[in-house]
């Protein structure tokens, strides 16, 4: 009984501490992420430990966001079976690249593509759940993102000052009522902040369904298509490829319809479309050498980047092998 107490206590006192010291605990949760990156190559078995790390301290943040959230009275909605779904999708998005290499240490490549089978299958499945049951377009990457702490109370704040404000029925115009203004000396003078709670239209939304479903869909055609073709075939890479670019055409019909939310995520989708050139084949017959080339020529003429660059080329080879999978972005 004194064991559970004092485990008990110390769980409150933690609680509390990331609860006071929001910053200081982010700094802590960086610091443990970088790390890994400077384990890789270390130390033996260097790329599981590497992964076992990181994998571990984006799961303390996630854990110490939830702290946060409930501390601020955001943890009602945490037990809904969406949340519930998101928090998996979330932990499975940081441990996979460890539970591959860990698979594939103990049992070898083929058990390696079958955990990522298994993986991308559970994914799918629940990334379907989320796109007919609630309606989540685009879905979020990771579905949980980092909780922005600086912001967050600002939003909260924000959020309780919904009922400080009344619309005029004409001109459609938000006006803060008295008793809802802030202290002179806390005023920023910008207008009241208020959502947008448009609703699309039908051909909105089966346009938006058909462009995240092929989104979902993508990481198993493309192992289909490696089994298929092979991990070096041009043409796995293109279907790929073919499959993201189907995607954006059919979210681009009605980027100006939906949430600043939704663009950010698409944006995001669309950045990573550089990481095809780091992928095979492109990234053999082309792009190591151009990338290679770029970072011998930046240590030779700035010597204090071969700190940096001589590393990057060391282990580049390692790191496309490991990270550079299609179906973990």
């Amino acid at each position: 009984m004194d064991k559970k107490l004092s485990l008990k206590e110390l769980m409150t006192a933690y609680q509390r501490w990331v609860i006071n010291n929001p910053s200081l605990v982010t700094d802590v949760e960086t610091v443990a992420t970088w790390s890994s990156y400077f384990i890789a190559g270390k130390i033996n078995k260097s790329p599981i430990v590497s992964e076992l790390v990181y994998a571990l301290s984006k799961l303390l943040s996630l854990f110490n966001d939830k702290i946060i959230n409930a501390a601020y009275g955001n943890n009602a909605s945490q037990f809904s079976l969406q949340e519930q779904i998101k928090l998996w999708l979330t932990i499975v998005h940081y441990c996979e690249v460890f539970v591959e290499l860990a698979v594939k240490y103990k049992c070898g490549t083929r058990g390696k593509w079958t955990a990522a089978i298994i993986i991308q299958m559970f994914k799918c499945s629940s990334a379907l759940v989320l796109l007919y049951r609630f309606k989540d377009i685009p879905i979020q990457h990771p579905p949980i993102p980092a909780l922005q702490r600086k912001k967050f109370t600002e939003t909260v704040e924000s959020e309780d000052n919904r009922d400080a404000s009344f619309t005029l029925k004409r001109s459609g115009r938000v006006i803060r009522r008295v008793e809802g203004a802030p202290p002179i000396s806390l005023r920023d003078w910008q207008p009241i902040k208020v959502e947008d709670n448009s609703i699309p239209s039908a051909i909105e939304i089966r346009d938006l369904k058909h462009a995240e479903l092929i989104h979902i869909f993508k990481p198993i055609v493309h192992l289909g298509a490696m089994k298929l073709f092979g991990t070096k075939s041009w043409k796995q890479w293109l279907i790929a490829l073919g499959l993201d670019v189907a995607s954006f055409q059919l979210y681009k019909k009605h980027m100006n319809e939906i949430t600043y939310e939704q663009r950010l995520e698409i944006s995001r989708r669309k950045l990573s479309l550089v990481l095809y050139l780091l992928r095979s084949p492109m990234y053999n017959s082309y792009s190591k050498r151009v990338i290679e080339n770029f970072l011998e020529s930046t240590s030779n003429k700035i010597p204090a980047m071969s700190f940096i660059c001589q590393p990057i080329i060391q282990y580049l080879n390692h790191w496309q092998d490991i990270y550079f999978y299609m179906w973990a972005m």
